[in-house]
């Protein structure tokens, strides 16, 4: 990995607000613009930020489409690269590729935002001219979606003003700490992230995450954590 990428991994893992996310990306990656927006089957449609009114657009078209090249990455957790988009997007998303025909946009690369198994969005990033991206550049922009998904997740939750644990009666919190537990063992997220992961579960659901926590304790819902892991925990 470069310095560079060093510096902008630091500053994003240290980032508080939504204009902080762009101007590092570029940095590592000079191209024409880049968006951070949120995705998938558990969050919204939302662009968080965007550097440019084009990008913005692109993300608003596959909103509006459910088609292009962020929703295949946030579909297949990989990042897409499409270097020449207005020759060969057809083939892949005819609609989205129509609506951005006559459009200053050469290329387009989309980087799935993950927390666990858990869709959180994507990174876009376009340039005017046709162009591809080395493997170094897609291995280090990668990396970087692990501070940016946790900081798309914890701003989305704490905007919906998702529950607060401490109010909680000492039961559930303890039932949360408990299925947290499980979520550790079962995907390999650290703390933090396995209780966002719940957090998001409550959110996508509309429910209470001692609700959800309950589901995963006792395997409801699709919650496939395996036996063993469920007994250890016991």
């Amino acid at each position: 990995m470069s310095d560079t990428f060093a510096l902008v991994y630091s500053a994003l893992e240290r980032v508080d607000d939504d204009d902080q996310l762009v101007e590092p990306i570029l940095h590592l990656l000079p191209l024409s613009g880049v968006s951070i927006a949120t995705l998938g089957d558990a969050l919204s449609a939302e662009t968080i930020a965007a550097s440019d009114s084009q990008v913005a657009l692109l993300d608003e078209i596959q909103f509006d489409l459910t088609e292009g090249p962020c929703w295949d990455a946030v579909g297949s957790g990989h990042p897409v690269l499409e270097a020449a988009i207005q020759r060969n997007g057809y083939a892949f998303w005819p609609s989205f590729t129509e609506a951005i025909r006559g459009h200053e946009v050469g290329s387009v690369f989309a980087f799935p935002l993950r927390v666990g198994p858990l869709q959180v969005g994507a990174v876009e990033l376009y340039d005017t001219e046709e162009r591809t991206l080395g493997e170094q550049a897609v291995e280090e922009m990668m990396s970087l979606t692990r501070p940016l998904s946790r900081y798309v997740l914890r701003r989305t939750l704490e905007h919906a003003s998702q529950l607060d644990t401490e109010q909680l009666k000492p039961h559930a919190r303890r039932r949360i700490h408990q299925a947290t537990g499980f979520v550790i063992a079962q995907l390999g997220l650290s703390p933090d992230d396995a209780h966002l992961f719940i957090q998001a579960q409550a959110f996508a659901q509309n429910r209470s995450m001692a609700e959800v926590a309950e589901d995963i304790l006792e395997r409801r819902a699709g919650y496939l954590l395996r036996d063993d892991t469920i007994e250890d925990q016991r």
